[in-house]
């Protein structure tokens, strides 16, 4: 029997993800410090923050960007970048502070720069009935609910829930195009051998 594969409490603590960090876009700015100093005033009313803590967020925000070598894990050459509650585990945050930390970082960023904002990041507008129709007949022409959800920035879930009508038509027909290209069955059993 093959050995089941567990995340262990280690592996929740190293980069793993294949991608970077979609809300930090931003980041690559050359002006990307207005962000961070207006972040760090607005998150210092009401409350005092550490001496030190502008140089952290830059050097946290700084290695979540960057693409990091599993060597100190024992896996040589091989590179991924830090998912933020690994991250957080890994430095002793807490990830929800952390994540919270990145919204209202984007939502900052989104205020300032908001004709560098990618299309893949902006607030979709909700689908116009055109569009719905659009999604079922290609749902039902035999596009997959992913590629619609990609072509029309909607989650996969929300095509499945638009197309269910769709989606029992295309069942029914899989169903009758297997039944068709199956051979009939017979009430003999064709393993049972005459004596």
């Amino acid at each position: 029997m093959p050995k089941k594969w567990i995340r262990t409490r280690e592996w929740q603590r190293q980069p793993h993800a294949k991608e970077p960090i979609a809300s930090l876009w931003w980041f690559g700015f050359p002006d990307r410090q207005v962000i961070i100093s207006a972040y760090v005033e607005q998150a210092s009313r009401g409350r005092a923050l550490p001496d030190d803590f502008k140089a952290k967020l830059v050097e946290w925000l700084d290695e979540l960007k960057q693409l990091q070598n599993k060597k100190e894990w024992g896996q040589p050459r091989t590179y991924r970048y830090w998912t933020i509650p690994a991250f957080a585990l890994a430095r002793s945050l807490k990830p929800a502070t952390l994540m919270k930390r990145l919204r209202e970082l984007e939502s900052i960023a989104r205020q300032k720069f908001s004709d560098r904002v990618p299309s893949s990041r902006k607030k979709r507008a909700p689908l116009s009935e055109k569009e719905i129709q659009e999604i079922k007949a290609r749902y039902l022409s035999g596009v997959d609910a992913k590629e619609l959800a990609a072509d029309y920035r909607i989650p996969a879930s929300q095509v499945g829930h638009i197309c269910r009508d769709e989606k029992e038509i295309r069942r029914s027909e899989r169903e009758a195009r297997e039944n068709q290209q199956a051979p009939a069955v017979t009430e003999e059993d064709p393993f049972r051998s005459e004596i």
